[in-house]
């Protein structure tokens, strides 16, 4: 009798130890797939609460998390712009014991130590807006989701190259051959900021214009409207005849140049992010063109790639979605905006 119940313990043992073994664990995120009815927890790391764009993905991952297939629970935390902050919110969220981690990182440049906080923690992460170096991602089997930052850039410097192709006279007023152009920069060594400023040059330029900055380096103005507006009018000061272009990384920078300029010059201004507010100024005539980041296509991409994490399925699996060719992201199209 006793060897009768010693034998029937381990085999019960031994069942218990083969239905652990196919739990249905995933190599993407390190943890085991959620069954099926379980609320999915998603924390939400966001760089700063009062950025205009932002708040327009904040807004379809809460939409899209309410609409999805799954129960999706949301844990959003506001880095106000601190990245120690930020930190400390990403050990909270690791303690409450999220799923995945959607990370929009307030410095990119400190973002290994958010990849290795969730790669040690065995939750799978989804970097967002603000690009990380690609090692970084890669340092905690993440991934990034994100706009080709060039992108914009070009498309803004298509944009002034058709309006001077249509009109030489309207922008090159001067008539000296060359555009002189000032640009506002959202912030130092953002991977956005940079490829937005090099490439709307850059690309005027493989258009056939020519561009003169008239020594001015990219103006910082942190993405800022009164930044920026404070900044136009030392310029309209100093060199309001002659600026007749104003590109900038963001459309409330845009609307700062703008409101800088205060009708003193008709010089077209560029921004990035097809704001509501933006998009009226283009209708008003104020501002030449816009260029969309489409906030909702964001969110919605967020939602479905963090609750594939959560449940440990590949990241794209059963979405439309396309890793790029970098083998690390998920790009996001830019669309150009002038009317």
């Amino acid at each position: 009798m006793k060897k009768k119940i010693v034998c029937g313990m381990l085999c019960a043992a031994m069942s218990l130890s083969l239905l652990a073994g196919c739990g249905g664990g995933s190599d993407e995120g390190g943890k085991d797939a959620k069954k099926d009815g379980d609320a999915i927890k998603l924390g939400v790391l966001v760089y700063k609460y009062d950025d205009t764009y932002i708040s327009t993905v904040r807004s379809a991952i809460e939409k899209y998390a309410k609409e999805a297939d799954v129960e999706i629970k949301l844990d959003m935390q506001d880095g106000q712009g601190d990245q120690s902050k930020q930190n400390d919110q990403l050990d909270v969220l690791i303690s409450k014991g999220v799923d995945a981690l959607l990370i929009n990182a307030v410095d990119t440049g400190s973002a290994q130590g958010l990849a290795d906080k969730a790669k040690a923690a065995d939750i799978p992460a989804v970097f967002f807006n603000r690009e990380p170096a690609k090692e970084v991602v890669e340092s905690c089997e993440g991934i990034f989701v994100g706009t080709t930052a060039s992108e914009a850039g070009v498309m803004q410097g298509d944009m002034l190259a058709d309006m001077y192709e249509a009109d030489k006279e309207a922008i090159d007023k001067n008539g000296d051959g060359k555009i002189q152009y000032i640009v506002f920069k959202g912030e130092p060594g953002n991977p956005e900021a940079e490829a937005r400023t090099e490439y709307a040059v850059k690309q005027a330029e493989e258009r056939g214009l020519v561009m003169d900055n008239m020594g001015i380096e990219p103006l910082v103005a942190n993405w800022m409207t009164d930044q920026a507006q404070t900044q136009m009018e030392a310029q309209m000061s100093a060199n309001g005849d002659k600026i007749e272009a104003v590109f900038c990384n963001n459309d409330d920078m845009a609307l700062g140049a703008i409101a800088g300029i205060n009708g003193k010059s008709d010089a077209p201004v560029f921004g990035v992010d097809a704001t509501e507010a933006g998009m009226e100024a283009i209708k008003s005539g104020k501002m030449a063109g816009t260029v969309k980041q489409d906030g909702d296509a964001m969110g919605k991409a967020l939602v479905a790639i963090g609750a594939n994490a959560a449940q440990g399925k590949d990241f794209i699996e059963g979405t439309d979605y396309e890793m790029a060719e970098d083998g690390f992201s998920v790009r996001i199209p830019y669309a150009p905006i002038t009317k």
